[in-house]
């Protein structure tokens, strides 16, 4: 594998991929609850964040492939372990394309009022299933353009909105207490996902050793500042009390910024942004339900031996995309979804750190990227526990989502059992 990424292609991509539609989509409603506080929740789900950057920069050194932290967990843990980590992130990536779908549809519907919200979303999906079956390669050609128009909107309505901030808006800061600001770290930290990309990426990266860490610190601390300026632009330009009904917020703003030239141009910066983000996740989980089926652990109907079509993979995710959209929950439901299956998921990768100097030490010994022993246990333990606690906020937050959650994975352990009985 060649290494061609250098420290600021390394910063470009993480920024890029990690600041995606979800930030203009998910803080207004988490504001509707947490107030002003939504800024903490945003800081808190970043603390989660740090520690995934720490551990999926060192598992990304130490396994430098594609699927780097499926790989750690199957052969650091066990296969079964590995099985039930891409499990939790199937349904993460099905659940995270039913939240975009429905922010499409709202900045959609926001200039289009005649159209209804849920058709949007089915269509939108639906587009995108069809044309995975296909070859889509305009939006492909076009996506360089529509993240620069995205990255242009997101810069203008969080400087022009942090300098019309109305005092009154951010008093009291935390009005309904610390409940809901530390509810809504879980689905804010939906937001920073994209920073696990970084083990897909360690292999391609030029002195490892030093571009990581140095990389990683960068993009974080300009993903931060964003996502805490465009939050707080939005607190303190809309009441919080009205966030909560609120559809397409950044729209609003920008029209109050910029008049209705520049709402209209947020709103279609903000779809383009939705729909590269939905197409890269049913390219990204078709292609694990393709993986999953070739290896025998899902039925082999989905992708028949020999076969390369990805066809199938690709119907499965969008059937069960449309399912998930007709659940009828809130963006923050589903966004709290995805973060606890990613959360869940997060606790194996940890664990599986832990086991790399006594499983993997010639890979890790060999890797450009080493955290060292006290930072191995500092960073896997890290994981582990702030991933639990933030999912025990959950628990007590919403027994319901929890509950759901344990049916799903031992669905999966059910699954994974027959498969190996039958194979």
């Amino acid at each position: 594998m060649n290494r061609t990424l250098g420290l600021w292609g390394v910063v470009a991509t993480l920024v890029g991929y990690v600041i995606g539609a979800s930030i203009f989509i998910l803080p207004g409603e988490l504001a509707g609850t947490a107030g002003p506080g939504v800024v903490i929740s945003y800081l808190l789900a970043a603390v989660i964040a740090a520690f995934s950057c720490l551990v999926a920069g060192q598992i990304g050194a130490v396994f430098p492939s594609a699927g780097a932290g499926y790989v750690a967990v199957s052969r650091l843990l066990s296969p079964f372990a590995g099985f039930i980590g891409i499990w939790l992130m199937l349904a993460a990536y099905i659940m995270a394309i039913v939240l975009i779908a429905l922010g499409f549809a709202d900045y959609f519907t926001a200039v289009f009022p005649v159209f209804s919200r849920s058709a949007v979303a089915y269509g939108v999906v639906a587009f995108f299933i069809l044309a995975n079956l296909g070859n889509l390669t305009f939006l492909m050609r076009i996506q360089g353009f529509l993240v620069l128009c995205f990255m242009a909107a997101l810069v203008a309505v969080s400087g022009g909105g942090l300098a019309a901030i109305e005092p009154a808006n951010i008093t009291p800061f935390i009005p309904s207490g610390w409940g809901p600001v530390l509810y809504a770290a879980v689905p804010a930290f939906f937001s920073y996902g994209g920073f696990m990309a970084v083990m897909e990426m360690a292999g391609e990266i030029k002195k490892p050793g030093k571009t990581i860490p140095a990389g990683l610190i960068i993009s974080f601390i300009l993903v931060v500042v964003t996502y805490v300026a465009l939050s707080l632009a939005l607190v303190g330009m809309i009441p919080w009390q009205e966030l909560a009904s609120v559809k397409a917020p950044v729209k609003i703003v920008a029209e109050q910024l910029f008049g209705r030239v520049g709402g209209v141009f947020t709103s279609f910066a903000i779809m383009g942004a939705a729909a590269t983000s939905i197409n890269a996740l049913v390219l990204v989980a078709s292609r694990d339900i393709f993986a999953l089926a070739q290896d025998g652990l899902l039925p082999r109907r989905v992708a028949p031996q020999g076969e390369t079509s990805l066809a199938r993979s690709v119907l499965v995710v969008g059937v069960f995309s449309l399912l998930a959209i007709s659940l009828g929950n809130s963006i923050s439901e589903y966004a709290v979804w995805v973060s606890s299956f990613t959360l869940l998921f997060q606790i194996l990768v940890g664990a599986a750190l832990l086991y790399v100097p006594k499983k993997a030490a010639e890979a890790y010994g060999a890797s450009g990227f080493k955290l060292g022993m006290g930072g191995i246990q500092f960073s896997g333990w890290g994981l582990m526990l702030i991933s639990a606690f933030f999912l025990l906020v959950v628990v007590v937050g919403s027994p319901a989502h929890a509950a759901w959650s344990v049916v799903y994975i031992l669905v999966g352990a059910m699954l994974y059992k027959l498969r190996n009985k039958g194979a």
